[in-house]
């Protein structure tokens, strides 16, 4: 039985803590090691994890940063120096369903095959509300996210991984072991790895309860609530984009020699995209296929001066 290293990035994280640990470790599929990367806490987080230890000697390790790295940083470091057959990210603050692991691995083995290739799952989830204690529907349905379109020129603008939900193979981690603060999330670094030299695939079920709560760093926000957000920060549109260029400069800097023709180029194309002018950026998103998903995303990015 293949072994699924579970990264789970802490910090300050003592008030949801032992219901995710718990959700994990009663699963059902056994060989799991949950990786704690500490980022510095200094509430009881440490304290619950080490009670989880005590129960769970051979399922639980830890490890505590010298200094904050921030959770992209975090997960990734600790993705890097994860020891499983198989990856998961994991928040601090949701609740696993018991069968999330072993549907994933079966959907993961599936696609993977025998090529020595690196791969990545990921699935839907349920929104819960932690007030209410309820699901509220389903993270996809709720952010009109287009699944099937994961190909690098998508990726390049837009990212549908979604962290708590993936799972990768072994093979990536040879790919992340020079991290820049260009990578803007971690989720999204692993698939654009995965569009470029593998396969992303997506299992159409939800295996977790992703949990809504003001301190999420990034939370399930409806489509209506996204639309509404964009059109009062057009303004601030335009740097969301930079960022996202800044990624695949880097991108291109690490990986331009390995890349295959028509993905060098379009990875290429996407980092130079604000050198270019308005009329020209244009151009160079309907040729080489940065769209995001749906009509009302793409209008309000092509008539701003966001892209």
């Amino acid at each position: 039985m293949e072994q699924v290293s579970v990264i789970l990035s802490t910090y300050n994280g003592e008030k949801y803590l032992a219901e995710l640990l718990t959700s994990i470790l009663t699963g059902t599929y056994e060989n799991i090691l949950i990786e704690v990367s500490d980022d510095g806490s200094t509430d009881r987080t440490l304290q619950i994890i080490e009670e989880y230890q005590k129960k769970y000697p051979e399922k639980i390790i830890v490890h505590q940063n010298e200094k904050n790295l921030g959770y992209t940083k975090n997960f990734l470091q600790a993705a890097a120096r994860s020891k499983g057959d198989y990856i998961m990210f994991c928040d601090q603050d949701d609740i696993w369903l018991p069968d999330k692991v072993e549907k994933t691995l079966a959907k993961l083995k599936e696609v993977e095959g025998s090529e020595n290739i690196p791969v990545l799952v990921f699935t839907d989830a349920w929104l819960y509300d932690t007030k209410k204690g309820v699901t509220t529907g389903l993270f996809h349905e709720s952010s009109h996210l287009n699944v099937k379109k994961v190909d690098i020129s998508h990726l390049l603008i837009e990212n549908k991984c979604i962290g708590c939900t993936v799972m990768f193979n072994k093979r990536v981690r040879a790919y992340i072991q020079v991290l820049s603060g260009k990578i803007r999330v971690h989720d999204w670094w692993i698939a654009l790895i995965c569009s470029s030299f593998g396969k992303i695939a997506y299992l159409d079920e939800p295996t977790l309860k992703y949990r809504q709560h003001g301190g999420n760093m990034i939370g399930g926000t409806s489509f209506g609530s996204y639309f509404m957000n964009r059109l009062r920060t057009l303004k601030e549109q335009r740097q969301t984009v930079v960022r996202s260029v800044e990624q695949a400069e880097f991108f291109y800097d690490l990986f331009a020699d390995e890349l295959e023709t028509e993905k060098k180029q379009a990875v290429k194309a996407f980092s130079e995209l604000m050198k270019k002018n308005w009329l020209m950026r244009r151009c160079l998103c309907i040729r080489y296929g940065f769209w995001k998903s749906g009509f009302s995303r793409n209008c309000l990015l092509y008539t701003s001066d966001a892209a």
